[in-house]
């Protein structure tokens, strides 16, 4: 072997060293702040997988190019060396000669030169938002293995990486130049094949394109560039030209077709043509599959669901067109298919059902509960047979968000422990496990003063949460959220942690849950509610049928007849779904008479659908039932009004009525709905008309106590905070963020008044804790607050109401301006309303009777099944 030979032979190593190092920088890209497992979670891992059937397809036919080509030296040498063939052979080159010459070789080759292009933008401005490293090793990649696999593996990287900035940088001119100029030698491949600039257009187009890597999008010089272009822009522009590059390419291909030969079958003759050519040729075709991949994956439920019908029927078209499929023999199949569709359905359904059996005394036997087995004897007991446990699952995948809610759930669950010692009560949380047991625990216990048993508490992990925030959702929120919470519902029922009891109870108002559960459970499951609010309601609707703006469901609407319109066949179509959807509970409580009347409603207009007579869930369907003695009467879905609980006992021992500071609080999370804003408004337009009440011996102050539960809260918090600064009354304005539950005590015991500006607040516990705590109310004149809470006790003014920010001054005014036995009388008759109407105690009694017909209900149940 002489020197030439061991230099060829050190290139040819080199070249696979390179490609293991780029593979390894990659993979430390693609990880860099995320464990090894996430790449085996999710759409990370279908790309991961299409990354390695391109490496594998691509690599195939590449090492068959290698044969070849030695095996084609060999021929015209008479020499079996390898170290000769790689001496005198420029494979690269070669492979490029193979893939220009033709005119259907090069259509294959020109949309992988092309595509390398768009995707090197893609790299430089994705890489920048997302925090991903070293992204010249994807084009590393690229260029030395495959352009498909290149993508696949930047795709996992990309769903591994969240955005950290919300809008694209601007692409530099020293890196927009490079990029439109690499087209140039693209154009150049085809006429250039076979003469000295071959080889310099192909170095011109690698390096042209290695080059804006070099420099991340993040980087102070790209952040500090002076002359830019807009990343839209030159998307655009990269488009046009290679569009300007296909078009004619594409020309010349079809005018060189002979007479009756289709132009699919002269593609897919070219792809086998050489090995060489099949690389690149299914570079291009795995290209082409990973980008649709990724284009039906992402986006909405609604939206890839519709993408994949949309592909799934153009793909059975094509197929069908191509392979000359009858039309009448692809009908005749349709029912065969929907057949087997259902057999399989139900297969499945029993599968799951058993699993769940299993999973249950899995469960029971790790919570030290065992049932229906032998509990062996102590020296002080003899051996027994443990009895049947009830297992009851909570609907609330917010547990941790430490409001009203919430403070309803860990007093249900409390109430439960105490009274049922064979109950082992589920909760179905997104907190959980980025939260652990303990710490949600604690939190109900600082935060509520409520103590729950962990040993017979177990959650269950909702990991796509996400898809039912509101913040989620751009368009058709409600529905889409509502969707969210089936796939949520199957994923905390059947997922990899999945699991349910004898009794699921929704305490957070996800309707669409109940189909579901009763479609996973059969009969299993009793399933009761807790509602909170209706979802949609008559006064949403009628808003935005008046075109009243303001509202969080009305946003965009009001300006526009036609979006008003549309709007309300949505609205239409959605309360039907919804209002049947209530239709599957066994009980329903509610929290107020307002969503009292408005579930109602619904279930009366349910229950006249067709729908529900196709679900026989209609009227006439359970009176036949009932007659037939299959079901009793008092088992029909009934709505109770069961008020929230209020730690009344400790907001009684607050302060003195006669002797409070001169300050307002609010206690709300820091949602949309709960309209911080007007409170400012309302202070802004006090200090306007009463001067006084801004500084001074009768000067006031805000205290805006609540819970902010993500980054969306955090940035509501922060306008907040601005519109404080604008409006000038930072100095009267406290904000009190995730405050410990004895701080916010201290602060209800000191402060006179208490604000809540919600319309439509469903309750309003917040308002029973001030009227306990010896504050005088100001509430919107809606729902909760208006019929419930702020009335007259014993013909004694409670509090006062308003609506607007004007209004809500001018009530302020009034409150601080009470003589102070009218003050203190008032305040006195807000407490006993308080104690007597919305006490723990009141709540615990309501939920006994609602605990009773669903325990009923499930043990009837289960001696149905044994």
């Amino acid at each position: 072997m002489n020197g030439q030979e061991i230099l060829a032979w050190a290139v040819f190593i080199s070249y696979f060293l390179f490609i293991f190092l780029s593979f390894g920088l990659v993979f430390r890209s693609i990880l860099s702040g995320s464990h090894v497992s996430k790449l085996f979670e999710g759409r990370a891992f279908f790309f991961l997988r299409t990354a390695v059937g391109a490496l594998l397809c691509t690599w195939y036919y590449m090492f068959n190019f290698l044969i070849w080509s030695y095996k084609y030296h060999s021929r015209l040498n008479q020499t079996s060396s390898i170290g000769n063939w790689l001496v005198h052979t420029p494979l690269f080159e070669q492979a490029w000669t193979v893939v220009c010459t033709g005119r259907a070789n090069w259509w294959w080759s020109s949309w992988i030169c092309t595509w390398t292009v768009i995707f090197t933008a893609i790299v430089w401005i994705e890489s920048g938002r997302r925090g991903i490293k070293y992204p010249y090793a994807y084009m590393l990649l690229g260029q030395l293995v495959a352009i498909s696999v290149s993508t696949g593996l930047f795709l996992v990287a990309i769903y591994l990486h969240p955005r950290i900035r919300s809008t694209p940088r601007k692409f530099p001119v020293y890196i927009a130049f490079p990029l439109l100029m690499s087209f140039i030698p693209i154009y150049l491949l085809p006429r250039h094949v076979n003469s000295d600039r071959f080889m310099n257009s192909l170095l011109w187009l690698h390096g042209a394109l290695l080059l804006p890597l070099t420099s991340s999008s993040s980087s102070d010089i790209a952040e500090n560039a002076k002359a830019t272009v807009p990343s839209s822009l030159l998307y655009q522009m990269l488009i046009a030209v290679a569009a300007a590059i296909h078009y004619p390419a594409t020309a010349r291909l079809l005018a060189s077709l002979p007479a009756g030969q289709p132009l699919h079958v002269k593609l897919y003759k070219a792809i086998f043509v050489h090995p060489a050519q099949s690389s690149i040729s299914l570079d291009v075709i795995w290209v082409a599959i990973i980008l649709a991949s990724w284009f039906i994956l992402s986006g909405s439920i609604t939206a890839r669901v519709i993408k994949s019908t949309i592909a799934g029927a153009a793909s059975a078209t094509v197929i069908a067109r191509w392979t000359g499929v009858n039309w009448g023999l692809i009908a005749s199949v349709f029912p065969i298919l929907l057949l087997f569709g259902a057999g399989t359905a139900v297969l499945a359904l029993q599968r799951m059902r058993s699993r769940n059996v299993v999973r249950r005394k899995e469960l029971l036997e790790k919570m030290n509960m065992p049932e229906n087995s032998v509990v062996p004897g102590t020296a002080n007991q003899a051996p027994k047979m443990s009895g049947q446990k009830l297992v009851v699952g909570f609907w609330h995948p917010y547990c941790n968000a430490g409001g009203g809610g919430e403070r309803v759930l860990w007093s249900a669950i409390r109430h439960l422990q105490k009274t049922e010692k064979d109950v082992l009560v589920l909760v179905y949380s997104g907190d959980y496990p980025a939260a652990s047991k303990e710490d949600i625990l604690l939190k109900a216990k600082s935060r509520f003063s409520i103590d729950v048993d962990a040993s017979r508490l177990h959650f269950i992990p909702l990991p796509s949460r996400h898809l039912i925030s509101d913040g989620y959702w751009k368009k058709f929120t409600l529905l889409n959220q509502s969707l969210g919470s089936v796939y949520l519902a199957w994923e905390g029922l059947c997922g990899k942690d999945g699991l349910w009891g004898d009794i699921f109870i929704d305490s957070m108002g996800h309707a669409f849950t109940f189909p579901s559960v009763r479609l996973i459970t059969g009969s299993q499951t009793t399933v009761g509610a807790y509602i909170h609010y209706p979802t949609v309601s008559t006064d949403m609707v009628k808003r935005v049928r008046e075109r009243s703006s303001g509202g969080v469901e009305n946003a965009g609407a009001s300006s526009s007849w036609l979006k008003t319109q549309i709007k309300l066949v949505y609205y239409r179509i959605f309360t039907s779904l919804y209002s049947v959807s209530l239709l599957f509970p066994q009980h329903i409580m509610t929290n107020s008479s307002w969503t009292q009347a408005h579930i109602q409603s619904l279930l009366n207009s349910a229950r006249n659908s067709f729908l529900a007579s196709l679900l026989l869930k209609d009227d006439l369907t359970i009176q036949k039932r009932e007659e037939r003695g299959e079901t009793r009467k008092e088992d029909r879905a009934r709505c109770e009004v069961v008020y929230p609980p209020c730690d009344t006992k400790e907001f009684v021992k607050l302060g003195s009525l006669d002797n409070r500071k001169r300050e307002m609080v609010s206690l709300a999370q820091f949602r949309p709905e709960k309209d911080h804003a007007k409170q400012l408004h309302a202070l802004a337009s006090l200090f306007e008309k009463h001067p006084q009440y801004r500084s001074g011996k009768q000067s006031i102050k805000l205290i805006m106590m609540g819970g902010s539960r993500d980054s969306a809260d955090e940035e509501r918090l922060n306008g907040l905070r601005r519109l404080a600064v604008k409006l000038g009354i930072t100095d009267n304005v406290e904000f009190l963020v995730n405050a410990p539950y004895s701080e916010i005590v201290k602060r209800l015991g000191d402060a006179s008044i208490g604000l809540n500006t919600m319309m439509d607040e469903h309750f309003g516990i917040s308002v029973v804790e001030f009227m306990a705590a010896g504050l005088i109310p100001i509430v919107h004149a809606s729902a909760g607050p208006l019929m419930d809470i702020v009335v007259p006790f014993h013909k004694q003014k409670t509090g006062f109401h308003a609506t607007d920010a004007d209004s809500f001054a001018e009530a302020i005014h009034q409150a601080f301006s009470l003589p102070l036995k009218e003050s203190v009388s008032t305040r006195k008759a807000a407490r006993e309303l308080a104690v007597q109407k919305f006490s723990e105690k009141e709540f615990e009694e309501g939920w006994r009777k609602g605990w009773i017909t669903l325990k009923d209900l499930a043990l009837r149940n289960s001696a149905k099944a044994g």
